[in-house]
């Protein structure tokens, strides 16, 4: 009992005694430290530092001593060095030391070498000596240019080379900068005024480069938790930049306007919970690049109406090729131009130019001329290229038949027409090809025959399966397909074969496998159809086109005989390139 009382007792006597010790000591910093500080009034701006202390730390001496601490230490550690090297440790080469590991440096490649089996397709490129345009010379030979998207053939116009004359005469060929800077010129302002007129929009805006323009205007208006959805055949440029703006992305069917308002059904209830309101895309083609097909525009906005969305369209092929005048799917179907939210386009195809535009409201224009990044950042279009789009939309309005079409725009798809049922009629009979576009797409697309596809055991989708199974692009891009390389070496002989019997150039579909996220069609020879040729021409091509095919596929009948080529693919040299 004894033990207890003497603990308890020690520990309430020691309690006491440190109390006033600590409270001794606390009095004697405040103490000394307030006489420096008072010491301090007597600097000059001493007295606005002991005002300062007194308003905002209550005159408390400690807090405003711990403050200081923490400012000394921030100052010593953003003003001395970072990184504190042992010098002792350094060691020092010689002259001929550098030079030799110099030497055998090797750096790393910026790109991976190419395969024996994917040089043929670097070979299989034609250089076109001289002037582009529907007639062309590649090695020394006067050919027929079925391989040009200058569908109205206005790259040979003189008054549009006058154009372009005289604009690089007074101002060069480059712009020297970013629009919003000094960019800008009166031709950049004339060419958005006529593009805004022809395409019946509010406004307009210029991109330096095409490609770049979906990339931009999508990122300028959708960040994360918006949602597209979008037509699972749409170009490479619109799959990128859907994914730069990181948005909520949904795929339907291409061109499937029941699964597309099946899937908006199912959202519904999602969408209609968010707040805030979320934006609401549905992106879409008007002349799909992959394919040749045409939207079915006035089903797509019957939904967009009906579920509240806006629509996105790329009218990058139609412009120029669709439509009485020109104007695209929307006059193609008699759509007006407000469905839209948002039209973009290229001006390197029916206008013979280059870079890109944007058409719509006022708002949405003005928007993205302070928050695109294409636009802020990059060089504004060279005025002799704007200059020129804006002769080629005269071009096309100036000249109009007595019902108000444009004789260019009529000229081309009667052309379109013509080669279009030639090509169908014949492929009828053909073991080996078919027509995979539709009748209205200047680019006229052959793929092998259905039929023949399975005998060969050929897929009709490259690429990951993981969309087909799930609906979800693969977060990985697709790697070497062995068919897909095989399938596209056998088109590129056809090619050669026309090349060689008709002085004909045509192409063929070159969308790079590994770099895409979604499966790819097979790929197809592709037809340019352009102003600049004749009919007799076309019946030309349409004449030898079976016959090349059956030249090129007669022996290959089976799987085996397909992988077979990998030997020949390595040894590809076609002779009109020059070695």
């Amino acid at each position: 009992m004894s033990d207890v009382v003497f603990t308890t007792t020690t520990t309430t006597t020691t309690t006491t005694t440190l109390a006033p010790t600590w409270d001794l000591v606390e009095a004697t910093i405040a103490e000394n430290f307030v006489r420096y500080l008072d010491s301090l009034g007597n600097l000059p701006g001493g007295q606005i530092i002991l005002r300062y202390i007194k308003s905002s730390y209550k005159n408390d001496p400690i807090r405003s001593l711990f403050e200081l601490a923490l400012f000394i230490f921030a100052l010593n550690y953003f003003l001395s060095s970072k990184k504190k090297e042992n010098k002792s440790e350094l060691v020092k080469f010689s002259q001929r030391e550098i030079d030799e590991l110099c030497d055998e440096w090797v750096p790393e490649p910026l790109i991976k070498e190419l395969s024996d089996l994917e040089k043929w397709q670097m070979y299989s490129i034609p250089t076109i000596e001289g002037h582009n345009g529907s007639h062309v010379t590649i090695n020394n030979k006067k050919v027929v240019n079925l391989a040009s998207s200058d569908f109205l053939n206005l790259n040979e116009s003189e008054s549009v080379k006058e154009a372009a004359k005289s604009t690089i005469s007074n101002t060069g060929v480059g712009a020297c900068g970013p629009p919003n800077f000094y960019g800008t010129q009166d031709v950049h302002v004339r060419l958005e005024e006529d593009i805004a007129k022809y395409l019946d929009g509010e406004n307009s805006i210029l991109y330096g480069q095409d490609f770049v323009t979906a990339g931009s205007v999508i990122p300028a208006f959708l960040k994360r938790g918006d949602l597209c959805v979008v037509d699972s055949g749409v170009n490479f440029a619109i799959q990128k930049a859907l994914i730069v703006s990181r948005c909520n992305i949904e795929w339907y069917d291409h061109n499937d306007m029941d699964h597309l308002e099946e899937i908006l059904t199912e959202i519904k209830p999602v969408m209609d919970k968010q707040r805030p309101i979320r934006r609401r895309f549905i992106v879409t083609e008007g002349l799909f690049a992959n394919s040749g097909d045409v939207v079915n525009l006035p089903r797509i906005i019957e939904l967009k109406n009906k579920f509240k969305y806006r629509l996105f369209l790329d009218e990058t092929l139609s412009i120029g090729v669709l439509g009485a005048t020109g104007k695209g799917v929307v006059e193609h179907y008699g759509v007006p131009r407000e469905e839209i939210s948002i039209t973009i386009g290229s001006m390197a195809m029916s206008f013979a130019s280059s870079g890109g535009f944007c058409v719509g409201a006022n708002p949405m224009v003005l928007h993205q001329r302070i928050q695109s990044i294409a636009y802020v950042f990059s060089a504004s279009l060279p005025p002799y290229a704007a200059k020129v789009a804006s002769q080629a939309i005269k071009e096309i309005t100036s000249n109009l038949n007595a019902d108000g079409s444009s004789v260019i725009v009529s000229q081309l798809q009667k052309k379109v027409t013509f080669a279009y049922e030639k090509l169908v009629s014949l492929s009828k009979s053909s073991k080996f090809f078919e027509v995979a576009s539709g009748p209205h797409s200047p680019i006229i697309h052959l793929a092998l025959n259905t039929q023949y596809r399975e005998e060969l055991n050929l897929p009709t989708l490259y690429g990951s399966p993981v969309f087909l199974s799930t609906g979800k692009p693969s977060k990985f891009l697709n790697e070497f397909d062995d068919y897909y390389n095989i399938e596209s070496f056998l088109l590129q002989k056809v090619i050669d074969y026309v090349l060689d019997h008709s002085s004909t150039l045509i192409s063929r579909s070159k969308l790079i496998l590994e770099h895409e996220n979604l499966p790819v069609l097979a790929p197809r020879l592709q037809i340019y159809i352009n102003n600049g040729v004749t009919t007799e021409e076309l019946s030309r091509l349409v004449q030898i086109l079976p016959i090349a095919f059956n030249e090129v596929l007669k022996n290959v009948d089976s799987e085996l005989k397909l992988i077979s080529l990998n030997s020949e693919i390595g040894n590809y040299k076609p002779h009109y390139i020059n070695y």
